[in-house]
C-alpha cells in the first residue's frame, strides 16, 4: 500500500473525521485547544490587549467539524477555562468584572452558534456520503448483473446460432462491444482511455471499410471517456438501425482534433437511407445532446438528407467539480 504524505493524511482526516464521542474525538479536542492556547501565548507579548478568546474560535469550529458536537462542547469548555485563567486579568484567579463577564457570555454564545453550524454541515456531508456509497453499490451491482446477463445471452445465442456462423460472428461482435461500453461507464474513476480505442471498441463490429477514423492519439480523462462511450454507442446504434450502417453502401466518418483546450469530434454519416429530421426528439437524441452538459461540453445533432451529423465539443481537462473526489465521511 502506498504510504500517504502528511498533507494527504490531513485532507483524509478532514474528509472522514473521527468517530463522535470516541477517545480520538476527545483527544482531538484537547489537541486543538492546546494549539490555540500556544498561539494565544505567542500573540500575548506582541499584542497584550488582544481578545482573550481570539484563537479559540477556530479550535472549536475545527473540533466540531472533525470530531462532532460532543468533542466541540469539550473544546468550548476547555477554551473558556484556558482563556479565563490565562488571559483575563488578574490571571489564574478566575475572577472577572462585569465587562469581562459579558465577553465570556458572548464567547459562549458565539461558540454555540459555531458548534451548531459545524455539526449541521457534518451531518449533511455524512448523509451525502451515505447516499453516494449507496449509489456506488447499486452501480456496481447493476454492472455485475449486466455482465452476467450479457454472458448468459452470449451463451444462449452461441448455442442457437451454432449452425449460422456468419450471423453468430456479427452478433458476437456487437455483444462484445456492448460489454466493453458498459465497462467504460462503470469505470469512471480510472485513468482514462485513448479516444481511438474507445471508437474502435464501439465500431469494430461494423467493419473497417464502413468506418473511417481520423485523428491522433488522444487520452481522455475518465469521466469524459465514460460519457463519450455512451454517446458513441448511441450514435452507432442509431446508425445501425436507421442510418448509414443499416445499408451495405453506408459509411461513417469520425474525425477529431484538439483546439487549444477543447476537443472537437465530428461524426458524419453518408451513403445510407435518405434522412429526414425527426418530428420530436427521441430519448437517444436527448441523451446525446445533454450528456456533455455536466462536463461543460456540447453535442449538436444535425439531420441533413445525406446523413446524420453530430458535432461534439468538450474541454480537454475536467472541470473542477468533476475532478474532485467525493467527500467520504466514516
Amino acid at each position: 500500500m502506498k504510504k500517504r504524505k502528511p498533507a494527504e493524511r490531513l485532507v483524509q482526516l478532514a474528509r472522514h473525521g473521527v468517530r463522535s464521542r470516541s477517545p480520538a474525538a476527545f483527544g482531538f479536542a484537547v489537541l486543538c485547544v492546546a494549539v490555540a492556547t500556544l498561539l494565544r501565548l505567542a500573540v500575548a507579548p506582541i499584542a497584550p490587549g488582544a481578545v482573550p478568546f481570539a484563537t479559540y474560535f477556530p479550535a472549536i469550529l475545527i473540533t466540531t467539524f472533525v470530531a462532532g458536537r460532543t468533542a466541540g462542547a469539550l473544546a468550548t469548555v476547555l477554551s473558556g477555562v484556558a482563556a479565563w485563567g490565562l488571559f483575563i486579568e488578574p490571571r489564574l484567579t478566575f475572577t472577572i468584572d462585569r465587562t469581562e463577564a459579558v465577553s465570556v457570555l458572548l464567547f459562549l454564545g458565539a461558540a454555540l452558534i459555531m458548534m451548531w453550524v459545524a455539526d449541521q454541515y457534518r451531518r449533511v456531508l455524512r448523509r451525502l456520503d451515505e447516499e453516494e456509497t449507496y449509489r456506488q453499490v447499486i452501480v456496481d451491482e447493476l454492472g455485475h448483473r449486466m455482465k452476467n446477463k450479457l454472458a448468459t445471452i452470449h451463451a444462449i445465442l452461441r448455442h442457437e446460432l451454432s449452425a449460422q456462423q456468419k450471423i453468430w460472428g456479427s452478433v458476437s461482435g456487437r455483444l462484445r462491444a456492448l460489454s466493453a461500453a458498459d465497462d467504460f461507464l462503470t469505470d469512471a474513476d480510472g485513468t482514462g482511455v485513448d479516444l481511438r480505442d474507445l471508437v474502435g471498441m464501439e465500431l469494430q463490429p461494423y467493419g473497417e471499410k464502413r468506418v473511417r477514423v481520423r485523428g491522433g492519439a488522444l487520452i481522455l480523462h475518465a469521466k469524459l471517456s465514460s460519457v463519450l462511450a455512451l454517446v458513441v454507442h448511441e450514435l452507432a446504434t442509431n446508425a445501425a438501425k436507421y442510418g448509414a450502417l443499416s445499408t451495405e453502401g453506408g459509411r461513417v466518418d469520425i474525425a477529431w482534433r484538439e483546439d487549444k483546450d477543447v476537443i472537437a469530434i465530428d461524426w458524419v454519416e453518408s451513403g445510407g437511407p435518405l434522412v429526414t429530421p425527426p418530428g420530436k426528439r427521441s430519448f437517444g437524441s436527448s441523451l446525446i445532446e445533454r450528456s456533455l452538459i455536466t462536463l461543460s461540453g456540447s453535442a449538436d445533432l444535425q439531420f441533413p438528407p445525406s446523413g446524420v451529423i453530430c458535432r461534439i465539443r468538450a474541454p480537454k481537462a475536467p472541470p473542477p467539480e468533476a475532478s474532485e473526489d467525493a467527500a467520504a465521511w466514516g
